[in-house]
């Protein structure tokens, strides 16, 4: 049986169209092939076959974090899963770490970093503009995290963070480089921070930041991923004609142990 509030994916059997919502007691969804009632999918389990008012079959699916990323309402451009797998590996978030975030744009990375750290961690994500907020913590909701995220309206650039002894920093703003120092403070020793930067301008102004004197950075590296899928045919096996190509270039260091004696 699925409770209410359950985040659930119907699959159209006919023609594979998705659909992501969360379930409510005498709400009704519809579709191009029918209507169906909630409480009718409350009854189900997932993995299993439900039809429409006309007869139409779909499959109810629990919704991948990959799901959930790529159908969240975008108000900014996301960060792709491609990269958010790499950037979860190298901050290294596992359950009970504490994550900052400037940047929360639509929160594909605030909800897949809350999902790392739960259920004994948190991610605090800064958003400079109310509105965005709003619209990320309506997104935060939707996926079930929100528990995880605490979503707070600053300028990271002017104002800093109010944590401070993070494991791991992720920035994702227009002009980082004057979040280092901020970054730097609110960092533990050993912690890992993260940057998206769309041009190569701006990299190497964040390079020159981590590598100011004020500052004890560790191995710094720049990559940028792309992706290529193939299209399906044993026989004749190659690369789709298009791909996710450039969507920002990674920027990722360390801030240096502290040696105590």
């Amino acid at each position: 049986m699925l409770n209410t509030g359950t985040l659930v994916a119907l699959i159209a059997a006919e023609d594979k169209k998705k659909f992501f919502f969360r379930l409510t007691p005498g709400a009704n969804f519809g579709t191009h092939l029918g209507n169906i009632e909630h409480d009718k999918i409350m009854e189900k389990e997932y993995g299993s076959v439900i039809h429409t008012h006309i007869d139409k079959p779909f499959f109810i699916v629990r919704p991948s974090l990959f799901d959930i990323i790529m159908n969240i309402k975008r108000h900014t451009q996301i960060i792709y899963p491609k990269d958010i797998g790499y950037i979860l590996l190298k901050l290294g978030l596992r359950n009970g770490d504490r994550v900052l975030e400037a940047g929360t744009g639509s929160a594909a990375l605030s909800i897949a970093m809350g999902y790392a750290v739960a259920p004994e961690g948190k991610v605090y994500t800064y958003e400079r503009r109310e509105e965005f907020a709003d619209k990320a913590r309506k997104n935060m909701e939707m996926a079930g995290i929100s528990d995880f995220i605490e979503s707070k309206v600053r300028d990271i650039g002017e104002e800093g963070f109010e944590e401070t002894e993070v494991d791991a920093i992720f920035l994702d703003m227009k002009e980082p480089y004057l979040a280092i120092p901020h970054a730097y403070r609110a960092l533990k020793s050993g912690g890992n921070l993260a940057l998206l930067l769309p041009t190569m301008n701006q990299v190497s102004e964040v390079i020159r930041a981590l590598e100011d004197e004020a500052f004890t950075f560790e191995d710094i590296e720049v990559v940028e991923l792309l992706i290529r899928k193939y299209k399906i045919n044993a026989e004749r096996l190659r690369p789709e004609d298009k791909m996710i190509g450039h969507t920002g270039y990674l920027v990722f260091t360390r801030k240096e142990l502290e040696l105590k004696i």
